[in-house]
């Protein structure tokens, strides 16, 4: 009778723990968004001052996407619903799909931003690596959020930029802030708490039977 006793103070442990964890998402879904906001599939994430839709600029023949944001010298698209949480080679062929010219993969690195398991792939376009056009290069985000996993690209910057670690850094501080700002419409916060719950729970179970 002890151990079951120990095992249910364990769950409600875990549910406290899930709910603290899950707290910023709560406030944010019941929270009012004043900024201007950029639309994409079924989700949303706020545009940074000094920063515009290419839809304002009519730069939409420069982006991946019609609702990428700009700052006039690099461009960030955004997808939902990305076929995975992490990039793999499915990952990579879709980003390949995009580059007329060419996708050379220049490296790939794993990291946590904004509270999230984050994977990057900085990749070249080397048609774009010529006397006219310097920048030609750019870094894919691959992440899971709110029920839907995400895919962010930063497009292009010169070898300049690349060879910069503060501009890098500057990239990832932008995209870290995105990644804080974009919301799934269709997550409902508590339902999927409760749900990730009960599968923690379920789990947990199945290993002490």
């Amino acid at each position: 009778m002890r151990r079951k006793d120990m095992f249910h103070g364990l769950i409600i442990i875990i549910i406290i723990i899930i709910i603290a964890a899950n707290i910023n998402g709560i406030n944010s879904f019941l929270s009012v968004q004043t900024d201007k906001t950029v639309e994409f599939g079924h989700s949303v994430s706020v545009v940074p001052h000094a920063w515009n839709t290419t839809e304002e600029l009519n730069l939409t023949n420069q982006s991946k996407t019609p609702d990428a944001i700009t700052n006039e010298y690099v461009f960030i698209d955004h997808w939902d619903d990305w076929p995975e949480d992490h990039i793999t080679a499915i990952s990579e062929a879709k980003f390949r799909a995009m580059e007329d010219g060419g996708y050379k993969v220049l490296k790939n690195e794993y990291s946590t931003m904004s509270g999230v398991k984050v994977s990057k792939q900085y990749f070249s376009n080397p048609s774009r690596d010529n006397d006219k056009v310097w920048s030609h290069i750019g870094v894919n985000y691959v992440f899971p959020k709110e029920d839907t996993n995400y895919a962010i690209q930063v497009h292009y910057f010169t070898s300049h930029d690349y060879n910069n670690t503060t501009f890098l850094k500057e990239v990832d501080d932008r995209i870290e802030d995105d990644m804080s700002n974009i919301h799934n419409n269709d997550y409902k916060a508590f339902a999927s708490m409760i749900r990730h719950g009960f599968e923690f729970i379920s789990e947990l179970s199945f290993k002490h039977k």
